[in-house]
């Protein structure tokens, strides 16, 4: 990693969006494939909170935070999710 000194941030935009994607990944045995347990969370106050909230979620299980950058109304469980993902935390066991 690096470090560089900047100026301040004029960004084209600026959300106050607060919704949040957690991918809990666990699997049974070290053999079998991973398995997903992914959640939405709406109304977060902050970073902090959705990382508390995922490590008292966790029972053991690695996970990844992301923050969703388009607004993605919470619907029906069988649709996927659409919106652009940051990566605020983990990573992918798959990968």
């Amino acid at each position: 990693m690096n470090a560089f000194p900047t100026v301040h941030a004029e960004p084209r935009f600026e959300s106050d969006a607060t919704t949040y994607r957690v991918n809990f990944w666990d699997r049974e045995r070290p053999d079998h494939a991973w398995l997903l347990d992914a959640y939405v969370l709406v109304g977060a106050t902050s970073v902090a909170e959705v990382m508390e909230w995922a490590h008292q979620n966790a029972a053991e299980r690695t996970f990844e935070v992301f923050v969703e950058l388009e607004a993605d109304p919470v619907g029906d469980f069988t649709v996927p999710r659409r919106s652009v993902l940051v990566r605020l935390h983990g990573r992918n066991p798959n990968l």
